[in-house]
């Protein structure tokens, strides 16, 4: 069950004139970026494992802990797993998306395919550092920010939490329907492969939820070593040439046919700044005429694209 912000429930719930939504039109948590990016003035709190530059700087003082990936390798890193028959043989490739943009219109992201179907990464402490997610409880949101760019389909899943230990973290899988399981992961919804970003915002409420579609529990009290993996479900593998450079631990690959492939611009969670949402301090008459666009979860949205929305007090599919 999505969950809404209290306001908007209260709004939909008084307005007679609600246009009707078919359940064809529900996605699940998946809904296509904003133009500009997550809007940010709706956030505080946030806790942040990957952003762009763009992103944080927009975050200003709304950051709570910034434990972003290091470009220098000194603190974390995101790891691609190796083959078991060659180490030097990396199971996802970086790819070079030159002129591609992030949600935020920057240049920053982590663009990836699979070299082998069971590719796998994950962000990695390094040596002493470690990552601290002891702040985050029921009341968090979860994001995430994906761009299918492949030439092929694949379903996505990934781990938020302890993932070093059983049962501590959100599995959670992307192109895989609402509440369906796919062994230990539960599908978050459905994104198109048409090089648009999308946000998947899921509450952590609804994540621990018994009664809902997945009933995770977590524990994140001790500090953490790996606290996000991803991996590619059924992918289309890409075909590339390889080298191995003087004193370089791994190949240096050549993508000679790109096939499953993503990009992803944003991993942190943050709390509603109901404050800021634009929705808390209407009057129902206010929302009725203020022309102003909301999401589902209450937070204003400048130029709506596809997708369920609340204008003028009503309920709207965009198509």
């Amino acid at each position: 069950m999505i969950m809404m912000h209290s306001t908007l429930k209260f709004l939909l719930s008084a307005l007679a004139a609600a246009v009707m939504v078919p359940a064809s039109a529900q996605t699940g948590y998946v809904t296509e970026a904003p133009a500009g990016g997550f809007d940010f003035s709706t956030a505080k709190d946030i806790v942040v494992l990957y952003a762009p530059d763009e992103a944080i700087t927009k975050m200003g003082d709304k950051i709570k802990s910034n434990q972003n990936l290091d470009p220098t390798n000194t603190n974390n890193q995101f790891f691609y797993w190796v083959t078991d028959w060659d180490k030097k043989d990396l199971t996802l490739v970086n790819v070079d998306r030159e002129g591609a943009t992030n949600s935020y219109g920057g240049s920053n992201m982590l663009s990836i395919t699979p070299q082998w179907a069971w590719g796998t990464g994950y962000f990695g402490a390094i040596g002493s550092y470690k990552y601290d997610l002891s702040m985050i409880d029921d009341d968090y949101y979860l994001h995430l920010g994906l761009c299918d760019f492949g030439n092929a389909d694949s379903k996505y899943k990934f781990e938020f939490g302890n993932t070093d230990v059983k049962g501590n973290h959100f599995d959670l899988e992307v192109n895989l329907d609402k509440g369906k399981t796919n062994g230990d992961f539960v599908g978050v919804g459905n994104m198109k492969r048409d090089g648009k970003w999308y946000y998947i915002d899921i509450p952590v409420k609804d994540l621990v939820d018994e009664d809902g579609d997945f009933g995770f529990s977590y524990d994140w009290s001790s500090k953490i070593t790996n606290p996000f993996l991803f991996s590619f479900d059924s992918p289309t593998t890409s075909k590339m040439s390889k080298v191995l450079e003087p004193g370089a631990a791994v190949y240096t690959y050549t993508i000679t046919k790109l096939n499953s492939a993503v990009s992803i611009d944003g991993v942190y969670f943050y709390k509603k700044d109901s404050a800021s949402t634009g929705i808390k301090n209407l009057s129902a008459d206010k929302a009725n005429a203020d022309g102003a666009w909301y999401n589902l979860q209450g937070m204003r949205v400048e130029k709506p694209s596809k997708g369920v929305f609340i204008h003028n007090g009503r309920k709207v599919v965009v198509k």
